[in-house]
């Protein structure tokens, strides 16, 4: 047994299996993931499959709107196509306002119809004058509260998830915060990801070490060169995380639509608007476009200027920052501690049922 998706703090049940430890110490450096290594460097101590192979490289001249609107498009025509609400999250921020923008966008008057937004009180109070001119009166709305009960039922259902690892990392904000913005354009210092790494663990800098060098060994695999810092940060994201943020959503399914989340149900009815292969080469041709020299709050600005040129909020534009808003909505559901390559959800398992002895973590 394969698997596609499980939690870091079920692993720390069984410190005895070697390399266990040492792996749950990921969870320290990036909080809320679990590595999926889309170059097949590394050997996890879970037996895993990873569902997303990194594209090939190739020459790509689409403006990052210009894919926004093209994936809309898809979108609004495969809820035709199988004739079912088209369910987006919303949650003030920069990537689910994009998605809905740009359904706005592209939307025609009966394909519109077919827009519920999933949000709360904090979307609105995120982004009140997004809420009141684009969605209050306009758009059907449901609590994002009921996303495990719609995962399994015949709606398509779409997230933002994806466009952090086409921009960078929000770790980045942390790096920042302890180095200051000349680390976006440094050139890639592995002594002060040793340094960073050091005191998000804690101060354990074996650990830290240990997890620089492996690092670098998944580094030395990426199709484009990584220069700066900051690209260091966006490729270990775009390397290590994609699936976990693929993932995770589903792994909170209701107990009792679990047995209808088949691949082919996921592939019909599940989509991540920013998952799709025209947006990560987007995001290998274009490293001049996530973050500026000037600091964090220009993170994701080639987003916000597509959210910019529909809405005229010349304020959102300027002064918007990332917020943590998923896993606020995620801490407060029941997730699956495992998920296989079969789409099965288990609850317990032991050792004999997902440890790989031979791993880069003894």
């Amino acid at each position: 047994m394969l698997f596609t998706h499980y939690r870091l703090d079920y692993l720390e049940r069984f410190p005895q299996l070697p390399g266990v430890k040492k792996f749950c110490a990921y969870s320290k450096i990036y909080p809320w993931a679990i590595p999926v290594d889309r170059t097949g460097t590394i050997t996890f101590p879970v037996r895993t499959k990873c569902l997303f192979t990194l594209p090939k490289m190739r020459t790509f001249t689409k403006t990052y709107e210009e894919v926004c609107n093209a994936r809309a498009r898809e979108l609004l025509k495969q809820a035709e196509k199988l004739d079912v609400p088209l369910y987006t999250f919303w949650s003030g921020g920069v990537d689910s306002t994009c998605v809905l923008v740009s359904f706005l966008k592209q939307a025609t008057s009966a394909q519109k119809q077919r827009i519920v937004v999933l949000l709360s009180e904090d979307s609105i109070t995120e982004y009140p004058l997004f809420y009141r001119e684009h969605i209050r009166g306009k758009l059907p709305c449901r609590s994002a509260m009921l996303f495990p009960y719609i995962l399994g039922t015949e709606v398509l259902l779409v997230n933002g998830e994806h466009n952090d690892q086409l921009f960078g990392s929000d770790v980045t904000a942390e790096a920042i915060n302890r180095f200051g913005d000349a680390i976006i354009a440094d050139t890639y210092n592995a002594d002060l990801f040793q340094t960073f790494f050091d005191q998000k663990l804690g101060g354990d800098a074996e650990t830290a070490a240990f997890y620089v060098e492996l690092f670098e060994r998944v580094k030395e695999k990426a199709p484009i060169p990584i220069k700066k810092n900051y690209d260091m940060l966006w490729w270990l994201n775009f390397a290590l995380k994609w699936q976990t943020v693929h993932m995770r959503m589903i792994s909170f399914v209701a107990n009792r639509n679990r047995h209808k989340l088949s691949p082919k149900y996921l592939k019909d009815y599940y989509a991540p608007f920013y998952g799709t292969e025209e947006f990560q080469i987007w995001s290998m041709n274009n490293l001049d476009m996530r973050i500026k020299a000037s600091g964090w709050r220009s993170y994701k600005w080639t987003a916000k200027e597509v959210i910019y040129n529909f809405t005229k909020d010349m304020d959102y534009l300027n002064t918007k920052i990332k917020r943590g808003s998923l896993k606020h909505l995620l801490v407060q559901h029941r997730q699956f501690n495992f998920v296989d390559d079969r789409f099965k959800f288990h609850e317990a398992l032991g050792p004999d049922d997902f440890y790989q002895e031979q791993n880069d973590f003894v």
